[in-house]
């Protein structure tokens, strides 16, 4: 009886694993360990980028409000275009920073009530697996149609999102 409350405590609390961990016996260990082995985020040395669960997971639910609709490609390229961002500094220190800076991702808001499919996770593990799938430059996307800003730089269209940059931003 015992486990069979764990593994349901499991399973209602995915995204919570530590919760689980903390009520149950050892053998929730093991299912942990083994899902974040399948994930391999942990392991620094097959990643380009090592991030938390809680960005990981941050990332994830920020793709799906973004472009659930959209091909992998087109969710790997978007991961790609924030972590340029993150990268270069321009919108904070912290992925959290970059997600959550004013104006930029308007969706960010819905973070906390988004489910994200296994799409989202595969776009997200991906990109932090291999890199970005863009130029480090590429540091906007917009659904449908480029901006008309002073600068402004088409760089490729995936689906019905378009990825640009500033020229001063292409060094």
């Amino acid at each position: 009886m015992k486990r069979l409350i764990c593994v349901l405590i499991l399973v209602v609390l995915t995204q919570a694993y530590w919760i689980a961990f903390l009520i149950c016996d050892p053998i929730i260990e093991e299912i942990i360990i083994e899902k974040e082995v399948i994930v391999e985020v942990n392991n620094a040395e097959s990643v380009v980028y090592n991030i938390t669960p809680a960005e990981r997971e941050m990332l994830a639910r920020l793709v799906y409000l973004e472009a659930n609709t959209e091909s992998l490609e087109c969710q790997k390229a978007i991961v790609s275009v924030i972590i340029n961002r993150w990268q270069s500094g321009k919108w904070g220190e912290t992925l959290e920073d970059v997600v959550y800076y004013p104006n930029q991702f308007s969706p960010a808001r819905l973070i906390d009530k988004t489910t994200p499919t296994n799409t989202n996770y595969q776009a997200v593990d991906y990109v932090l697996k291999n890199g970005t799938t863009v130029e480090k430059f590429v540091l906007y996307f917009r659904a449908e149609y480029h901006f008309d800003w002073e600068g402004y730089e088409p760089y490729c269209k995936i689906d019905n999102t378009c990825f640009g940059y500033f020229l001063k931003d292409k060094k």
